[in-house]
């Protein structure tokens, strides 16, 4: 698998590029009165509001650092609604890599938050295996209505 590689807090994590649809720069995003506090903001892209996760913040590791790697990483989400997008933030989100399929084992998140994804035996250490729409189905009840509204400019 072709692995997009950021860090989030001390883990680094890859998803799968095919579930990726754009990588775009750290963009300044408008609050949202009364989003948890895992939502970054949300910001216009090609006409459409995106809200955007703080993946540290759901990590409970801080908030996402303002480093030239900072990235919003752009999913398709849900998957019915044409041209909906939820965005990510992580940092040092500069690396693309091929990774080898391998045995994963569960490692549970922080108590009441998601998990970023099992752990994943790699040449260079650990990786979180990230899966975009467990993550999303797992926080999209309590994002208020944010993340699978579909929402247009």
């Amino acid at each position: 698998m072709l692995g997009l590689v950021f860090q989030v807090g001390p883990d680094k994590v890859v998803v799968d590029v095919r579930r990726v649809r754009e990588v775009v720069p750290r963009v300044q995003l408008t609050a949202v009165h009364g989003a948890p506090p895992w939502i970054a903001g949300v910001f216009v892209y090609r006409g459409r509001v995106v809200p955007v996760v703080d993946l540290h913040a759901l990590a409970g590791v801080g908030e996402c650092p303002q480093h030239l790697s900072s990235r919003i990483i752009l999913f398709p989400y849900p998957l019915g609604i044409p041209e909906a997008l939820v965005g990510v933030l992580a940092t040092q989100v500069a690396e693309v890599r091929e990774i080898r399929p391998a045995v994963t084992q569960p490692i549970p998140g922080p108590p009441g938050r998601p998990s970023l994804g099992p752990a994943l035996v790699d040449g260079s250490g650990i990786l979180r295996l990230l899966d975009p729409d467990w993550l999303l189905a797992q926080i999209a009840p309590g994002s208020g209505g944010l993340i699978g509204a579909g929402l247009e400019s």
